[in-house]
């Protein structure tokens, strides 16, 4: 009689898996595949071809393993049970370097050496072709050295001892912002600082390159709500951030046209940007290769060469407040051969060379 009762529940169990999986089988066939995984900000892998070399060589499989994932029925729900075991049933500190605490969601991101030394002589490569010019640089710290978990990660000493001491950088001002921001200054759930949270990151910047910013004509406003990038990398439900900007009316925005080569105006603050996939795009636009931002109420005709990442897309219009222009000149989608086109370097003007740890660990990205 037990041995009766063990059957039938092993078939009921075999029957129960098979429902499952084959209920999973028919989900995916019928379920179409998404154009982009929203949550994760990125386009979905493809199904790979199937050729004799592809088996052969075992890229099929490999490739078939991402796109199979990506393409699973209820990804994201079964993402979010995923984190909530991670970091609530047993208690980790991180989930793929991934990290949790009262100040938001961040991720630990060990320095490249090998990176921030090319990145270093990048800089003296662009630098030499910048005849009077003042040049200042600066690493932007990655928000994990704020965190109480207290993880590897980003060193920013390792970070400035390496880029300081390359041979020829003592020709150029190094400056700090390690203490001029705290875990506060950063979106909780982005990696980007908070726009009206850096007026630490202008005063340090403004010691030793002999400026004040003055705000007094900024008036802070607030555009809406969004969810940052690590918001759907975690798959937790960790709340929004608030996007609050400075306005200043004397602002003028020039963008380059990539398709046409050719220069037109655009807003300082790009209010369609904030229903986007990347709501810091709100801020000059997102991602352009040259921008020249304007101050109409300036009392100086200086210039500012502003060699960037993302993050200085919103602290530009702030800086603009202490030049007559702050030219934003992105390497990643433009060379220096290019950017002769279409501005003339001032002499006895600054150039900042401004980069957060998406360049300092990728600098072979830089056309330069």
């Amino acid at each position: 009689m037990e041995y009766k009762y063990s059957n039938i529940r092993a078939k009921l169990i075999l029957a129960v898996l098979i429902i499952i999986l084959g209920g999973f089988f028919m989900l995916n066939l019928v379920i179409p595949p998404q154009e982009i995984l929203l949550s994760e900000r990125r386009v979905p892998a493809r199904a790979p071809p199937f050729t004799a070399q592809t088996v052969i060589s075992a890229e099929f499989m490999d490739r078939f393993e991402d796109y199979a994932a990506d393409k699973f029925p209820f990804r994201d729900s079964f993402r979010t049970i995923s984190s909530v075991m991670v970091f609530r049933i047993f208690m980790q500190t991180d989930k793929n370097g991934l990290y949790m605490d009262s100040a938001g969601a961040g991720e630990f991101k060990p320095i490249d050496p090998d990176s921030v030394l090319q990145l270093a002589e990048k800089i003296q490569n662009i630098s030499a072709a910048l005849d009077d010019i003042n040049i200042y640089y600066a690493c932007i710290p990655d928000k994990s050295i704020y965190s109480n978990k207290n993880l590897p990660g980003y060193d920013p000493k390792l970070a400035e001892k390496l880029i300081t001491q390359a041979s020829g950088m003592d020709e150029y001002t190094f400056i700090s912002l390690e203490d001029a921001l705290d875990a506060g200054s950063y979106y909780r759930t982005d990696l980007h600082w908070d726009q009206v949270k850096t007026k630490g990151v202008l005063d340090a910047l403004g010691a030793p390159m002999g400026f004040n910013a003055d705000l007094n004509r900024y008036k802070e406003e607030y555009a809406g709500e969004f969810k940052g990038v690590y918001s759907g990398q975690l798959a937790l439900p960790i709340g929004t951030d608030s996007m609050n900007f400075l306005s200043n009316p004397a602002l003028f925005a020039t963008y380059l046209n990539e398709m046409t080569m050719e220069l037109a105006p655009g807003p300082v603050y790009d209010h369609e940007r904030l229903s986007g996939l990347d709501a810091y795009d709100f801020f000059l636009s997102g991602a352009q290769p040259l921008i020249i931002l304007e101050n109409g109420d300036s009392d100086t005709d200086k210039e500012l060469y502003l060699f960037r990442d993302s993050f200085s897309s919103s602290l530009a219009p702030l800086l603009a407040s202490a030049y007559s222009k702050v030219i934003l000149i992105d390497l990643r989608y433009i060379d220096m051969r290019a950017i002769s086109r279409f501005i003339e370097f001032k002499p006895g003007s600054d150039a900042l060379f401004l980069y957060s740890t998406q360049v300092l660990n990728n600098s072979a990205i830089l056309r330069a």
